[in-house]
C-alpha cells in the first residue's frame, strides 16, 4: 500500500521523489515549496485573505498556489488538512529564498511589518507588487541577518512542535554545495563561494537546533561526502540541485522508515544505507578533483569504409558516471547542415545500411542518469 506523503519544504523535498517513476511509489498529497522561515513564522498581513490565485496570471497553478499560501500565511492550515503518513520537512529555503519586508498600505503603525517570500509567482508577476495591498519596506536573504534568521529558526522548530505528530516528521538535511558539474561535463566552483560557505554554516545550526527541538522525528542525515550540484539537472543550475545519487539515497532512506518494524531497525538501515552511498559516491566522482566528470563514451563503428549496399555496425558504450546510460545517434553526409536521428530498439549495437555513395559523419551522444552528455564523431566512407 502507498504511503500519503506531505512536503513542507524546498526543491529538495519534492525532487526526492519527482526523480523517480510515480515519485517513487509514494502519493503526493499536500507539498508547499516555496515558503521560507521568515514568512512561515511571522504574523499575517491581515485577517482576511491579502492575494488570490488569480491574482498571478503569469505563474502556473503550483506557483500560484505557493504564493497564496505563503502571504495569506495559511501554510500550515493547508499542509494539516492531509492526514498524511509522513510529512517531510526541510530547510534549504531558509537560504535560498528571498525575503521580503512588508507593512500593509495606510498603517500608521510603524513598527508594525511582517515577511513574505520572494516566491517564483510574484517574480513572474511583477503587476502584483505594483498594485499589491501592502508595501515592500526591503528585500534581503535570510542569512544576511543571522540574529533574526536563527530567532526564527526557533520559532519554526516550536510551530513544528505544536503542529505534527513528531514520529510521523521526516527532516532530510540539505547543504549548499560549493562545486557542480556544468553543462558540458565539466566539474566547477560556484562563483560566491565566501558567501556558499557561510549559508552552510547557518544552515548547519538551523538543522541541529530543529532536530534537538524533535527528538522523535526521523532524520535522514546529509552524506559524509562531497555531493556535487548539477547544471544538467531538470530545473537547472542552484544550490540545492543535486546529483542523481543524492536523491537516490533519500529515497531509500525514506522507504526504509516507512517500512521499518521499529526505531532500532531504522537506524540500522538508515546507517547502512549512508555508508553505502557515500562509498559509491566517492568510487563515482574520486576523479571529479581533477575538474572532469567521470563520464567516457567509448562508442565505435565497424568500419570507416564500406561498399554501398553493406551495413556499418555502430557500437554502443559508455563508461563511468552514473552507470546507467542513454545513446542518441544522428548521421548526416559530410558537409550537409542537417543530421538525421537514426531509430534502433535499445540494444547495444545496430546496423545501417547508407543508400547513396558518400562520405558520411556519425555522431554517437551518450548520456547518464545526471543527464551529462558526451558526443564521439566518426566518419566513413560508401563506395
Amino acid at each position: 500500500m502507498k504511503k500519503n506523503i506531505n512536503i513542507l519544504g524546498s526543491c529538495v523535498s519534492r525532487d526526492t521523489f519527482g526523480m523517480f517513476e510515480n515519485d517513487g511509489g509514494f502519493n503526493i498529497e499536500k507539498c508547499v515549496t516555496n515558503s521560507g522561515i521568515f514568512s512561515l513564522c511571522s504574523p499575517k498581513l491581515s485577517e482576511t485573505p491579502v492575494c488570490m490565485e488569480s491574482d498571478f496570471p503569469n505563474s502556473d497553478k503550483y506557483c500560484q498556489q505557493c504564493a497564496v499560501l505563503d502571504i495569506n500565511k495559511t501554510v500550515f492550515e493547508y499542509i494539516k488538512e492531509s492526514d498524511a503518513d509522513y510529512t517531510i520537512i526541510d530547510i534549504a529555503n531558509l537560504t535560498s529564498k528571498q525575503v521580503m519586508q512588508v507593512r500593509m498600505k495606510n498603517d500608521p503603525d510603524k513598527d508594525s511589518f511582517t515577511y513574505i517570500t520572494k516566491t517564483q509567482a510574484l517574480n513572474e508577476n511583477p503587476r502584483f507588487l505594483e498594485n499589491a495591498p501592502f508595501d515592500v519596506i526591503k528585500t534581503f536573504y535570510a542569512f544576511a541577518d543571522e540574529f533574526a534568521m536563527m530567532a526564527f529558526v526557533y520559532q519554526f522548530a516550536e510551530l513544528l512542535q505544536n503542529s505534527f505528530d513528531q514520529s510521523k516528521l521526516i527532516i532530510i538535511e540539505a547543504k549548499p554545495m560549493e562545486r557542480y558539474i556544468d553543462t558540458d561535463g565539466t566539474v566547477k566552483l560556484f562563483s560566491a563561494y565566501n558567501s556558499i560557505a557561510k549559508q552552510t554554516r547557518y544552515i548547519s545550526e538551523a538543522y541541529d537546533v530543529i532536530e534537538n527541538a524533535l527528538p522523535k522525528a526521523h532524520v535522514i542525515q546529509f552524506p559524509n561526502v562531497e555531493i556535487l550540484c548539477n547544471a544538467n539537472h531538470k530545473w537547472g543550475l542552484h544550490l540545492f540541485h543535486y546529483i542523481n545519487e543524492f536523491y537516490g539515497y533519500v529515497i531509500d532512506c525514506i522507504r526504509a522508515i516507512a517500512c521499518s518494524a521499529d526505531r532500532q531497525s531504522e537506524k540500522i538501515m538508515l546507517k547502512s544505507i549512508k555508508k553505502l552511498y557515500e562509498q559509491l559516491i566517492r568510487e563515482r566522482y574520486a576523479d571529479t578533483v581533477s575538474g572532469e566528470y567521470p563520464l567516457e563514451n567509448k562508442s565505435f563503428i565497424s568500419s570507416n569504409a564500406i561498399h554501398l549496399g553493406q551495413p556499418v555496425t555502430v557500437f554502443l558504450n559508455a563508461k563511468g558516471g552514473t552507470g546507467k546510460y542513454k545513446y542518441k545517434v544522428f548521421i548526416r553526409k559530410k558537409y550537409e547542415n542537417n543530421w538525421q536521428v537514426l531509430p534502433f530498439d535499445g540494444s547495444s549495437s545496430f546496423e545501417y545500411k547508407p543508400q547513396h555513395y558518400a562520405l558520411y559523419e556519425l555522431c554517437v551522444k551518450a548520456s547518464d542518469e545526471n543527464h551529462v552528455v558526451k558526443k564521439e564523431y566518426f566518419e566513413f566512407i560508401v563506395h
